[in-house]
């Protein structure tokens, strides 16, 4: 919903009101409205009252909707301050992707606008355009809730993640980190943290930890990869047939094996095979006949890029894997009464963890991991 009146926590009206933030010691806001204001005033974005809305719940990012006049609507996104996770990119990178992949007419916004004055909102940030759709997380467009519609968006989303490995080369992109070819490093990296874990002990970390580390397939060479390529980054166009007319969020991008998006996806995708878990993208998917099932995502995305997929299934436990020691770190703040993103959801993960842990076992087929917490 759009509206003018700043919420006080992350959008304030006035720099006075994010220093008396600062002064509280409270998470500096996103937004400051008269500062933004007058920027976009200077910068000919429109003219009139400003009208925000959050978009997306990412967790480096903050993304705004802003709209001034009736012609006038754009998509305004920062980083979040404080100390950013290894695997996200600068936004200076995620710029010039974003720009890569709208030559290559691949769902991205046109970029309008780059701010490097951080007295405006605390931060730089960047204006794109407003792309039309809609998400299928939980509700399915009127136009597309029938069995053809469906299964059509199920196969549009692997045949535009084939498009994007396919028609992109990490060359192409600035900035992109080519690290992650080196999918032992990737299991060690995770190893490392989920060590550092006390608060409870899961076996399912080191067990599958030590399941991908002994059984990290061959390399092969890098494609573009979203890193958290699911249902709930595509935006869709409302009417039939099914269109993807937007991929987001894309501040975890990299370069790296080709299975890694397609593993990601199936892993995270809400079907009826597997219980649900915090890490569910999209659960209208499993509510709703008509989907295609992971193995069929599967067999789309073989035809369509002619890749061997025997080795999806490491892919799909490292996926489970990692989230489940970056959620893990979540849970442990929220019980050492630190500061979290959201409690309730902090709160679901002393089960959801476990959950995760044994469907990542589901695809490995190891034994020993539990899908309940231990009792204390």
């Amino acid at each position: 919903m759009m509206t003018p009146v700043p919420d006080g926590v992350s959008v304030v009206a006035s720099v006075e009101k994010a220093e008396l933030l600062a002064e509280r010691k409270k998470p500096a806001p996103l937004l400051i409205l008269e500062s933004l204001q007058l920027y976009l005033d200077e910068n000919g974005f429109g003219v009139g009252q400003l009208l925000w809305g959050r978009l997306g719940t990412q967790g480096s990012s903050g993304t705004f909707l802003i709209e001034r006049d009736e012609n006038v609507r754009f998509v305004l996104k920062r980083r979040i301050e404080g100390q950013q996770a290894s695997d996200v990119m600068s936004l200076e990178s995620e710029i010039a992707l974003l720009e890569v992949l709208r030559s290559h007419h691949l769902h991205s916004p046109e970029i309008l606008h780059v701010c490097k004055d951080t007295s405006v909102i605390g931060a730089n940030f960047f204006l794109s355009a407003f792309l039309p759709g809609e998400r299928v997380v939980t509700e399915i467009p009127e136009k597309l809730n029938n069995v053809e519609e469906k299964v059509g968006m199920s196969r549009r989303a692997i045949d535009d993640l084939a498009r994007i490995q396919v028609e992109l080369t990490p060359g192409e992109v600035p900035g992109l980190d080519h690290g992650s070819a080196d999918l032992r490093k990737l299991v060690l990296e995770s190893k490392r943290v989920a060590r550092s874990l006390k608060m409870r002990r899961l076996p399912g970390f080191e067990i599958l930890g030590d399941y991908l580390l002994e059984n990290a397939p061959e390399p092969r060479p890098s494609v573009v990869a979203h890193g958290r390529y699911s249902m709930q980054n595509l935006l869709f166009l409302p009417s039939a047939p099914a269109t993807i007319s937007g991929v987001f969020g894309w501040e975890r991008a990299t370069a790296c094996d080709p299975l890694m998006d397609l593993g990601f996806f199936t892993a995270t995708y809400a079907a009826r095979d597997l219980p649900p878990t915090p890490l569910d993208a999209a659960p209208v998917t499993r509510e709703e006949d008509g989907f295609l099932t992971r193995n069929e995502l599967t067999n789309v995305y073989r035809i369509a890029t002619q890749l061997d997929t025997a080795d999806l299934p490491w892919f799909q436990t490292y996926s489970l894997w990692k989230e489940a020691v970056r959620l893990e770190e979540i849970y442990e703040r929220l019980m050492s009464k630190q500061a979290v993103p959201s409690r309730a959801f902090a709160l679901s993960l002393r089960e959801g963890v476990p959950a995760i842990l044994a469907n990542a076992a589901y695809f490995s087929k190891v034994d020993g991991v539990e899908a309940t917490a231990p009792r204390r």
